[in-house]
């Protein structure tokens, strides 16, 4: 029973510490100065990276799963095949992206605490939910 009880905080431990202690990486100097602005809620163009976690045999492990792009004029692409997918977008006044067209149809992109990350899902989506930032503009 212990046992148990010990394993379960160092599960929750590491899990604190994967989400807020990671370091953001690819983030070049011009996207840096952009995330202060990026929290009056408007939505930054540029490239958003995601990733899917999965629990597996006592750890997390991270998995990349590509990147979109999104434009002026309400137009996204995605990254993650050999041949890019296109859609268009549109943002809430909640500062959701919402997706049609391309491989993100009817997907959404919900702001979570951090400037430019978002918690991204969509019909067709493996792995329940992505997380989504912001990696350079």
């Amino acid at each position: 029973m212990k046992n148990t009880f010990f394993l379960k905080s160092n599960a929750i431990l590491i899990i604190f510490l994967a989400f807020f202690l990671v370091p953001k990486t690819n983030i070049s100097a011009n996207a840096k100065s952009s995330l202060s602005t990026a929290a009056d809620g408007k939505l930054v163009y540029g490239k958003y990276g995601c990733t899917a976690s999965k629990y597996r045999n006592g750890s997390y492990e991270y998995i990349p799963k590509g990147s979109f792009v999104v434009s002026a004029g309400g137009k996204y692409t995605y990254n993650g095949f050999e041949e890019p997918s296109k859609g268009t977008y549109t943002v809430a006044e909640s500062g959701a992206i919402n997706f049609k067209g391309g491989y993100l149809d009817g997907g959404e992109a919900m702001p979570i605490d951090r400037p430019n990350k978002f918690f991204l899902v969509f019909p067709t989506i493996p792995d329940n939910r992505w997380t989504c930032g912001l990696v350079e503009e």
